[in-house]
């Protein structure tokens, strides 16, 4: 039996008006760090935030809002444990009434699966994976059909050629560093994909 939930939430997104007064507010307020920042695609600038070592980011800002009426959230995300999970959750979309866009994407940090539930809302279920690289990171060759190790393997392949790949572990560790926590991280918490091997 796992310590751990089968599923959490970990992170939210939200369009803005003004990224910088945004990340400003969120830092200097809340006291969340910038973990990553960069641009995606035709969204523009996106930054990603966070107090948590354990975690890439908690809190995803993007640029481009340009009204107060209408939509400004971007996205809900919840973790789950493994890529067994990830695959249920998949199916059980592709069954679900009125779900749109369901797509797997492999972010390097993370192996997810994004829809519009049947009000249009942007949800992602994902499963972390135990290396870290800059973000924004998008491939599109998450194949669930492949086995745990093919995806791994895959993965591995991938952010070889990456200058900013590494363990997920160490960067962990520095993050926690720059927290001014203990770089011990808590046991319970650890990678979902432990085990799996690092980038060479």
């Amino acid at each position: 039996m796992s310590s751990r939930p089968s599923i959490r939430l970990n992170h939210a997104g939200f369009h803005v008006f003004d990224i910088e007064r945004m990340v400003d507010f969120f830092t200097s307020v809340y006291g969340l760090h910038v973990t990553d920042r960069g641009i995606a695609g035709e969204t523009g600038e996106i930054v990603f935030l966070c107090a948590d070592p354990r975690d890439h980011h908690q809190l995803v800002l993007y640029e481009g809002r340009t009204s107060r009426e209408g939509v400004h959230y971007n996205h809900m995300s919840f973790e789950v444990n493994d890529l067994d999970r990830l695959r249920k959750i998949y199916r059980a979309l592709q069954d679900y009434p009125g779900v749109t866009g369901i797509h797997t994407m492999n972010h390097g940090v993370s192996w997810a699966v994004y829809c519009h539930d049947p009000e249009g809302n942007r949800t992602e279920a994902f499963v972390d994976t135990p290396w870290y690289v800059n973000q924004p990171y998008y491939a599109d060759n998450l194949d669930l059909s492949r086995s745990d190790e093919e995806i791994a393997e895959i993965t591995r392949r991938m952010l070889e050629a990456e200058p900013t790949a590494e363990p997920v572990e160490r960067w962990r560790a520095r993050f926690a560093e720059k927290l001014g926590l203990d770089p011990a991280l808590d046991p319970a918490r650890g990678p979902s994909a432990q085990g799996r091997p690092a980038p060479r």
